[in-house]
C-alpha cells in the first residue's frame, strides 16, 4: 500500500513539473547554455524557442514566416505570460525586451 502511494505522489510531482517546468537553448556563437524557467500557463510543451537570443541580427515583424510567429507566440504567452496575435511590431518589442 505504501509503495503504490509513493508512486502515485512520484508520478503526481512528476506531471506538476512536466506542466510548470520549461526550457530553451541560446543560439549564440560561443556559449549555449539551456535556461529553464517556471511557466506563466501550465503546457504540455516543455521546449520552447527564444527566438532573440542568436547572434543574428532581429527580424522586423513582416518577415516572420508563420512559424516563427507561431514559436514567439508561445515563448511570449508561456515565459512571460503575455497573450498577443503578434500583428505589431510593438507586440514583437515587448515579447522580446520583457
Amino acid at each position: 500500500m505504501k509503495k503504490k502511494m509513493i508512486l502515485v505522489l512520484m508520478i503526481f510531482a512528476f506531471l506538476l513539473l512536466w506542466l510548470n517546468i520549461g526550457v530553451y537553448e541560446t543560439h549564440f556563437a560561443e556559449d549555449n547554455r539551456a535556461v529553464f524557467f517556471i511557466k506563466k500557463h501550465p503546457a504540455l510543451q516543455v521546449r520552447f524557442e527564444n527566438i532573440f537570443l542568436t547572434d543574428e541580427d532581429d527580424k522586423p515583424i513582416d518577415r516572420l514566416s508563420n512559424e516563427e510567429r507561431s514559436v514567439v507566440i508561445n515563448y511570449c504567452k508561456y515565459r512571460l505570460g503575455i497573450k498577443t496575435e503578434l500583428k505589431t511590431q510593438e507586440e514583437l518589442e515587448v515579447c522580446k525586451f520583457m
